[in-house]
């Protein structure tokens, strides 16, 4: 127990030592509101997001996550999509779009693939503000994914980091 002391101590300086920047950015995490997406979609548990939603006609789910201060990471944000979709086997991007977000440059793809077998489209639009990165995700079949789209347009066009 004696030796867990200098240990604890050095964490608290450490953490003491990062930017404040980061410290109130990890106070910030799913700390934005986005639009809703609408009739036919019911709010499910999110799992390892923040929040998520689920259509049973379309089989399809909107989700958002949000990763802040120690949790964020400082990559250009082609990459912070592409790792987004790095489950993702035998994939064609349909779009690539670079949107402006809350006033953010974003990133916005829309790939087929299959995951863990199964054929689908996901749309992921992720951006940065402060020291937060925000994920923006809508999972579908292919042949149901245009009929949840506009849900997911109505998410993202509510999206507003820091609220």
């Amino acid at each position: 127990m004696n030796r867990l002391i200098p240990f604890a101590c050095m964490m608290l300086a450490l953490t003491g030592c990062m930017p404040a920047s980061y410290r109130q950015a990890k106070r910030m995490e799913n700390h934005y509101v986005t639009g809703s997406p609408g009739d036919g979609w019911a709010t499910v548990k999110p799992g390892g997001a923040d929040r998520a939603w689920f259509n049973p006609e379309v089989s399809g789910s909107i989700y958002t996550d949000s990763n802040c201060g120690t949790h964020y990471r400082e990559l250009r944000l082609p990459d912070l999509a592409n790792e987004s979709l790095a489950g993702l086997r035998e994939t064609k991007t349909l779009k690539d779009e670079t949107p402006t977000v809350d006033g953010r440059a974003g990133v916005l793809r829309v790939t087929t693939g299959t995951l863990d077998g199964v054929a689908v489209t996901v749309a992921n639009l992720v951006t940065n503000k402060d020291a937060c990165t925000f994920d923006l995700n809508y999972v579908a079949p292919a042949a149901t994914f245009d009929a949840g789209w506009s849900a997911y347009q109505a998410v993202v066009d509510g999206f507003v980091a820091h609220r």
